[in-house]
């Protein structure tokens, strides 16, 4: 692998839109050296200097010659210096040696897409409330059915006791069949205790994909959510309707945290950031934005409400 030069961005002149763009770019020399890095690349690790082969395991560089050798355009997936998850977007202009690729960061999303799996999975608790109904529904049908064979006459105690087993296989199937019903709507884990449709969310974060995400998780434990990419249009619908909300949670914006805790003196408020900030509201919580864990955040919101109170 080559050096790398002071600046991880430098080498050849990318238009502007191609340095601020929001999905990492780079371009490839004929020897397959990145010659040209926007800084979403240099964040993700790819560095002007770098010689793309080299940085890939056996099995992607192969991908990689593959697409290269057809002349085309397409995709393949792998690490980079053994770290992280990517796809790679290749074409090759008509007019040039040089290779450019797009480049997704998959890291985050596949350990998501695994949180979110295991979230919907059922959990022991279900799987241990509906074993011990069954088993006790169960012991009274084998009570009814023994009492049923002995031939005799149901009357008094006897016909009391009958009564009795009945109702209680009624009620096991019932509530054997709600829990069923419950754990089938998708409500995951913490739902006994977190779900309330009177419960108000604000979901603001610049990236869609996590907005999307944020959002399903919350609807799934039955809150009301609202969500912005933008935090001025967030400001807007906060000046009119703050007074409704009972949790926000924020990507890192101090800003919009300090007018929401203004205009809703009640209000909790939960920062996704990666950065150590030390925040003056006792009303002011932080969780690691990259990547997102979704058992912690389930976890954060849990212990919000148990301080809030009525959230």
């Amino acid at each position: 692998m080559n050096d790398k030069t002071p600046d991880q961005t430098a080498g050849v002149d990318l238009s502007d839109e191609l340095l601020v763009a929001p999905v990492a770019y780079i371009l490839l020399d004929s020897n397959f050296i990145l010659i040209g890095a926007n800084q979403k690349a240099a964040d993700a690790g790819l560095h002007v200097g770098d010689k793309l082969t080299d940085c890939l395991e056996e099995d992607t560089k192969s991908s990689f010659l593959q697409l290269i050798e057809a002349s085309g355009k397409g995709v393949f997936e792998g690490s980079y210096n053994n770290k992280g998850l990517f796809e790679f977007h290749l074409s090759q202009p008509a007019d040039t040696a040089r290779t450019q690729l797009w480049v997704f960061d998959l890291s985050e999303l596949r350990l998501i897409q695994s949180q979110l799996q295991q979230l919907k999975k059922p959990e022991r608790k279900f799987l241990h409330q509906i074993s011990n109904l069954v088993s006790s529904t169960i012991g009274y049908v084998e009570l009814v059915e023994l009492m049923l064979e002995e031939n005799t006459v149901l009357n008094g105690e006897r016909l009391a006791a009958i009564k009795r087993y009945q109702s209680e296989i009624g009620a096991g199937l019932r509530q054997s069949e709600n829990i069923i019903q419950h754990e089938k709507s998708g409500v995951m884990p913490y739902s006994d205790n977190l779900g309330s449709s009177t419960q108000h969310v604000l979901v603001v974060h610049p990236d869609p994909t996590r907005v999307e995400l944020l959002a399903e998780l919350l609807q799934s434990q039955l809150y009301k959510v609202t969500t912005f990419s933008d935090a001025e249009a967030a400001t807007k619908f906060a000046r009119l309707n703050g007074e409704s909300l009972n949790l926000a949670i924020l990507c890192g914006s101090n800003q919009l945290a300090d007018y929401l805790l203004e205009v809703n003196t009640s209000l909790r408020v939960l920062i996704c950031t990666n950065e150590k900030s030390n925040f003056e509201s006792s009303r002011i919580y932080t969780i690691t934005d990259t990547p997102l864990d979704m058992n912690e955040l389930l976890s954060k919101v849990q212990e919000i409400r148990s301080s809030a109170g009525s959230l």
